[in-house]
Parts: C-alpha cells; sequence; structure tokens
C-alpha cells in the first residue's frame, strides 16, 4: 500500500502510531478479539513473530471519503529472528469488507508464502536476480511477462518432465510449443 497510495498510507501510519502511544500493550489471548491477533512461527533457526490490528474507524485515514468501499484498515507487524539478527517491518493493507485480524493474518501469510516459492521458482528459471532492468515500468513489464511465462509452462501439459529451465528454452526453440503456450494461455479448452 505504500507506494501506490501515498496520502492514504501516511494517514494510517499516523494513526497507528497514535493508536500505540494510547495502548503500548497488546490486547490479551483471553480477550479474543476480531481486532487483534498474533501469531508465533520457529522453524530452522527462524522465529517470526506476526501482529495484526484491524480498525474500523476510516475517518481517521479517508477524511474526504474519496475511498467510499473502504471497510477497515489493518496493520500487520513481523518480528523476524534469523540467527542472532532482528529485524521489524510493518504492512499495511486496506479492506473492501470487514474482517477480523486472525483472518487479515491468514490472508498474508497464505500470500507471503505464494510469492516467496514463486520468487525462488522465477529467480532459479528465468535469473530474476540478476536483471539489470532498473527503470520501474520496464522492471514491471519484464517481471509481468516472466510471470506470465512462469505460469504458461506450469500449465502446459507438454514436457512435463522436463525442468522450467529446458521448457523456457524448448519454448526458444521450437516456434509450434511456443504457439500453444500462447494460445493455450489465452485460449484454454
Amino acid at each position: 500500500m505504500k507506494e501506490n497510495q501515498p496520502t492514504l498510507s501516511s494517514n494510517i501510519e499516523a494513526c497507528f502510531s497514535q493508536y500505540l502511544e494510547d495502548h503500548p500493550n497488546d490486547p490479551e489471548p483471553e480477550d479474543n478479539s476480531p481486532l487483534f491477533a498474533e501469531t508465533i512461527e520457529k522453524n530452522k533457526g527462524r522465529q517470526e513473530h506476526r501482529r495484526c490490528w484491524v480498525f474500523n474507524n476510516m475517518e481517521d485515514i479517508d477524511p474526504k471519503q474519496e475511498w467510499p468501499g473502504l471497510k477497515q484498515f489493518s496493520v500487520i507487524q513481523r518480528d523476524r529472528l534469523v540467527g542472532k539478527k532482528q529485524t521489524t517491518e510493518l504492512h499495511f493493507y486496506i479492506e473492501s469488507r470487514e474482517v477480523t485480524a486472525a483472518c487479515v493474518l491468514a490472508a498474508a501469510r497464505n500470500h507471503w508464502s505464494t510469492e516467496n516459492g514463486q520468487h525462488l521458482s522465477l529467480d532459479v528459471s528465468f535469473k530474476e536476480d540478476a536483471s539489470k532492468i532498473h527503470e520501474r515500468t520496464a522492471a514491471r513489464n519484464v517481471a509481468t511477462v516472466r510471470r506470465w511465462s512462469f505460469n504458461a509452462h506450469k500449465q502446459s501439459t507438454r514436457f512435463e518432465k522436463e525442468s522450467m529451465a529446458a521448457r523456457i528454452e524448448l519454448a526458444g526453440l521450437d516456434d509450434n510449443y511456443l504457439t500453444e503456450l500462447v494460445l493455450e494461455k489465452f485460449h484454454p479448452s
């Protein structure tokens, strides 16, 4: 949310900062509040503590009512400890329907898991991290094409036993396979 809606993001940050000043302690777990949830996950030398707050007062962040369908916003704080390195990140979300903090946490976790899995595959197959494209629009466009290509190859039943890198190379060598990928992606049977 930060990059695409700077005013809304700034208002959410200010509202959340004020909330933390007014409420320095998290709600107790036995309160069973739909407006707060937390999870702690430990595996392979990594610990991640996620906390989510949900807010329903839209006047604080959208005083001019420029977002008529906005029902709530939420903030997720991720505290990660990997080895001895600790990091904290805040993520801001807006919702067009009212959901609990636990639902927001679950949806965000599912999204991050998918993103991380796809990023690894894209980096291995397309060497995405080595890209020299730095202009923002061009980078987004190329990333979109890579994801489209990745998904087209994954959906294709041809060359199922080949690695993704081999499929990409075959598409570059075989016009019929490339045509199949495009037609299947845009005109699935």
